[in-house]
């Protein structure tokens, strides 16, 4: 089976299908593209200059090159993020040519996380679901790295540090109050939750990952869930409720159901 970076987007992302003209609050008129389904409507391209600028200055051995890219660790170490994940991007993605799926969903995580303005303002939410080394934690961790670069605020936990951090309010001594703990989780612009289901799936840890959800649901706060399991064993799992809040606003549940790319590349 042969395999490719992802390193030109030119060979990945579909031609443009129509255009129609669009309005930004920043940069005033701008010609908007339409390519596929995955990816929806273009946004501004100047916006897109402007929050790749300050990322650019660091090739240029510009004085504030240091600042800037101090600034970016600390946002990402703040975000919970993995020190292993810190350094990955779209461009290290690798595309089997063979898998149209993948090259999809790579689409619409592309868009999703070029486009996040969207998502912030419908709440658009989406699940990334299969067996380990499909690359979800990849995918969903450049997205909250791109994320962070237009100055939005993301957080990444596993599910089992949500309940832990909530439950551990409880003890005696702590110096945080549940509604602290739980406000991390629901007004960053961006959770990502991983390991959805490696609990012991009691009642009490369902209905705390559902109010931290439904609480983000309710705010048009986006949410990306990461699990192992599949879509019927996630609704079991989460229960019909989740499931509901995940489908509006052109939610999605896609399933990486490929072979592991670890032994091959790191996914």
């Amino acid at each position: 089976m042969a395999f490719k970076p992802a390193s030109n987007l030119l060979n990945i992302v579909p031609k443009v299908v129509k255009k129609e003209n669009r309005y930004c609050e920043k940069h005033g008129d701008f010609l908007s593209e339409f390519r596929s389904e995955a990816m929806g409507w273009s946004g501004c391209a100047e916006c897109l200059k402007d929050s790749y600028y300050e990322i650019a200055k660091l090739y240029k051995g510009d004085v504030d090159a240091v600042g800037i890219q101090g600034d970016m660790n600390l946002k990402i170490k703040q975000s919970g993020i993995p020190e292993r994940f810190s350094s990955k991007n779209f461009n290290g993605y690798v595309i089997d040519e063979n898998n149209e799926k993948q090259r999809v969903i790579f689409d619409f995580c592309t868009s999703y996380a070029l486009n996040f303005e969207k998502a912030k303002r419908t709440g658009q939410s989406f699940m990334l679901l299969g067996g380990v080394g499909t690359g979800k934690t990849h995918l969903a961790v450049v997205i909250a790295i791109e994320v962070m670069k237009r100055r939005h605020s993301v957080v990444f936990t596993s599910a089992s540090k949500l309940i832990r951090s909530i439950i551990n309010t409880y003890s005696k001594g702590s110096d945080q109050r549940e509604s602290e703990a739980i406000a991390i989780y629901t007004d960053c612009d961006l959770l990502i939750i991983d390991e959805v289901g490696v609990q012991r799936g009691t009642h009490y840890e369902k209905d705390m990952i559902f109010d931290v959800i439904n609480e983000r649901y309710e705010n048009l706060r986006p949410t990306i869930v990461l699990s192992n399991l599949n879509l019927a064993e996630i609704r079991k799992y989460l229960g019909e409720r989740v499931l509901d809040r995940f489908r509006e606003n052109e939610g999605k549940a896609f399933l990486l159901d490929w072979d592991s790319y670890r032994g091959r590349v790191d996914a």
